[in-house]
């Protein structure tokens, strides 16, 4: 099966236009995030390839979303909250109820966000560990 990939991006950029939206309103943000969230648990198997990629877009945009992690530019968690809205949805390039093929276009999608905003993902790598290190420190004093 050969993916259309301009379909996929148009796709793609009508997310990002509900991202746009959704950002505007922290309860249906939040929401959409755990909603994605719980969708990607129940289908991690097939998830494999971006697993990892995933759980660090998930963890960006919670941290933005609850007002924890703002030092990343709104096209960027725009991207990111937009891609999890085109992974949410069940019916886009490729049915996600397509047996083995049916996430294909998703992992695409979700390869590309996380392209696009890696120079921020790195810098919230390091801010989110001089958070755990910060915490880490204060528990020990308290010892």
């Amino acid at each position: 099966m050969k993916l259309n990939r301009q379909k996929i991006l148009d796709f793609f950029k009508k997310s990002e236009s509900k991202a746009s939206v959704i950002l505007n309103d922290k309860t249906k943000a939040s929401d959409t995030i755990k909603e994605a969230l719980g969708k990607a648990v129940t289908n991690k198997g097939q998830l494999e390839g971006v697993w990892a990629k995933m759980v660090l877009l998930f963890a960006i945009a919670k941290d933005y979303v609850n007002g924890d992690y703002t030092e990343i530019p709104k096209r960027s968690i725009i991207a990111i909250l937009g891609g999890l809205i085109y992974f949410l949805s069940p019916i886009d390039v490729v049915p996600d109820f397509v047996p083995v093929l049916g996430f294909i276009d998703d992992v695409f999608v979700l390869n590309l966000v996380y392209k696009q905003v890696l120079k921020d993902l790195e810098k919230y790598k390091i801010w989110k560990d001089a958070q755990i290190n910060y915490i880490e420190d204060a528990d020990a004093t308290e010892i």
